[in-house]
This record gives structure tokens, sequence and C-alpha cells, in this order.
């Protein structure tokens, strides 16, 4: 691990009704196969049922290139960078299916005191899911919705990546702005022990600090390694994690103001990131995998993914996911939620955010 010394100057549908006799299937075309979602809207513990073979009405079966489980069995890692086993952890699809109408992208989540789960398409819209299973959207005043956090009042943050503001959305989706000055391409959002935030600026390159009550953004943390800061998040001793998108760069920045290089994970396209059961998880959108990363040593393995964009549930080594982005915790951080791309990155036809979880290890 390599340190450095820094200062801190300053210290789809509108809306789905979701019962448990729902059951709506949705033909779509995912990454080198077809298939029919038969999305049965139940209960959050509930699972996405796939059936494969279901072409849409005029289109060519697409032949599935995928890795036979058995193969992806032999090709599983099975050690962290350190040589230590890899915890084994189970990924489920959660009884949720957002249709909407993107640029084939997704963008944060996060989840409230009372269990809500928000969602964005880094676009005009923010959904809310409650525990229930009943899922609305929030908001669709955005441009360009990314990170956000969740307030203990039911209020929620939202950064817009395009206009360079951060909104405050209350439960009944009105909103106010909470901060623009001095941003630059927000993205993640995490409170520090003092309550001001720190906000991964994209497009500038860098952190901001913006006061617990709003207001004007003040630059606190510049790096040549981090030209793209993205997912930020913190621990129980107030250090702050945060991943580069532009490589595969890992950060830690200490209460003292030191930043630590603390991984370098494999390839680019480094997301969100978040702390649970005493680890660190960032998802690699572009690698269609999710990584833990040790707090301290900063040794990381694959938890969930093959590398192969799927959707297959399983224990780690099985299961596969497609360009994970946002992802959250749990009050209890036992279970670790992120949402998934169904579609084409980058496209302007519908494409879907679809929730699902990682069980972390006993």
């Amino acid at each position: 691990m390599k340190i450095d010394s820094t200062v801190d100057k300053g210290g789809m549908m509108t809306r789905m009704e979701m019962g448990m006799a729902a059951h709506m299937p949705v033909d779509v075309v995912s990454w080198r196969h077809t298939v029919r979602i038969a999305t049965t809207v139940a209960t959050m513990s509930m699972g996405l049922a796939l059936t494969a073979g279901c072409e849409p009405e005029g289109m060519a079966p697409v032949e599935d290139t995928r890795p036979s489980q058995d193969e992806r069995i032999l090709n599983a890692p099975t050690t962290m960078s350190d040589g230590s086993p890899i915890p084994m952890h189970h990924t489920e699809t959660v009884a949720t299916s957002i249709e909407m109408v993107s640029k084939g992208q997704i963008g944060g989540m996060s989840i409230d005191a009372r269990g809500n789960i928000y969602n964005t398409n880094f676009r005009e819209s923010v959904w809310r899911t409650a525990p229930s299973g009943e899922t609305i959207e929030l908001s669709s005043d955005f441009t360009s919705a990314s990170g956000n956090f969740a307030l203990e009042n039911g209020d929620l943050l939202q950064a817009d990546w395009t206009d360079n503001r951060i909104f405050r959305i209350r439960p009944d989706g009105t909103s106010t702005v909470f901060s623009g000055a001095g941003l630059d391409g927000p993205v993640g959002i995490v409170r520090r022990p003092d309550g001001d935030f720190i906000v991964a600026n994209h497009r500038g390159g860098y952190l901001a600090r913006v006061p617990r009550e709003g207001g004007a953004a003040e630059e606190v943390l510049r790096h040549e390694d981090m030209p793209h800061p993205n997912g930020v998040t913190i621990d129980s001793e107030g250090s702050i994690y945060v991943s580069d998108l532009d490589g595969g760069t890992v950060f830690k920045w200490l209460p003292t103001g030191e930043l630590v290089h603390l991984a370098e994970l494999p390839g680019r396209g480094n997301a969100h990131g978040v702390i649970a059961g005493g680890a660190l998880y960032v998802n690699k959108i572009w690698d269609h995998v999710i990584y833990r990363v040790d707090l301290d040593s900063g040794a990381y393995g694959i938890v969930s993914g093959t590398g192969n964009a799927g959707y297959d549930d399983g224990p780690t080594g099985i299961a596969t996911i497609e360009e994970p982005n946002g992802i959250a915790t749990n009050a209890a951080q036992d279970i670790v939620y992120f949402n998934t791309h169904r579609g084409t990155m980058g496209r302007e036809f519908p494409g879907r955010v679809i929730m699902r979880r990682l069980v972390l290890p006993d």
C-alpha cells in the first residue's frame, strides 16, 4: 500500500403497483442471449423467474455463448489476492423489475432507516421501493440522477451529474436544491461524523465538502491517481473509501488526512462501493463482477459474477451479474443490495433496472 500525505481543507414504468398476485411477462434481449422475464411482483424476499428461449416477435434467436455452470465452477477463483480463501457469498434476485426509458444506464442506490430502497436510472427518474415491495417513481425531475444518500427523516439527497447540483427530495416527491456551487459532475455522497457531506465529483476529478445544512461545496481532496472519483463510502472510524471509475484504484482517506492507495482492482470501471460485514464491496460495472476488499490490507477477491454478463442466482463462482453500479446495505449489514442493468449501455431504448442482493457469510 502506498501512502500520500494530504490535507483536508474542510476538516421504465412511471409507477408499478406491486401485489401478491401481479404477474408481468416482459420481452427483452440480454447480452448474447434472448430471455423472457416473468416478473413475479410479490414480496422483497421472492425471486425473479427467468425463462430462456422466448424471443420477441420477428427477432431471430441469439446463440447463448456463456460458459456452462460446470465451466464456471472450474474457472471460479478460490482465493483472495493475498492467497486467503474467498468467503462464500450468495447472489439472489429481488422481486422487483422496473421498466424505464433511459440511455441504457443505471445510477446510484441507497437504503434508509425504514428499509426503503432508492434506485435511479442516471437520467430523469428516482424510484423508492418499500419493504412491502411496492415501488413508486418518487421523482422524474432530473437530467442525470446519479448517486444519492438517504437521511434518517425520510429525505433523500440526490446528485444530478449533468446539472452539477444536489437536491433534497422529501417523502412526497417534492425537492429543493441542497447544493450547487462548487460541484462538477457529482456522483457519490457520504456523510462524515461531523455531519458534513463528502461528494465525489467525477467530471471535476476531486472530492468536495458540503455543509450539513447545504450550500456551496468546497474542494477538499484531489490526486493525480484519482482522475474520476465515483463511489464513496465511510467506515465506523471515519475513513472514507473512494473508487475511481477510470482505473482500478480504491483509495482510503484517513481522518488524519493521509490518502492510502488501498487496492488496485483488475480492469477498469470501479462504480459505487459500500461497507458491510467489516469489508468493502465494490461494483465493477464493465467487468460484471463485485469485489470484496479488506479494509486494512487491501486484499481483494470476486464474490459475485464471473466476468460474463448474466442473471444466474447462486453462490460465489456460479452467480452471474450484468453491469452492477449502485450498491447499499441494510441496517444489519448482512445483506448488500445492488442494481444491475439489462440492455445495451449508451443506447436510446428502454432498459431494465433489476435489483439483486448479495447475502454475506455468517
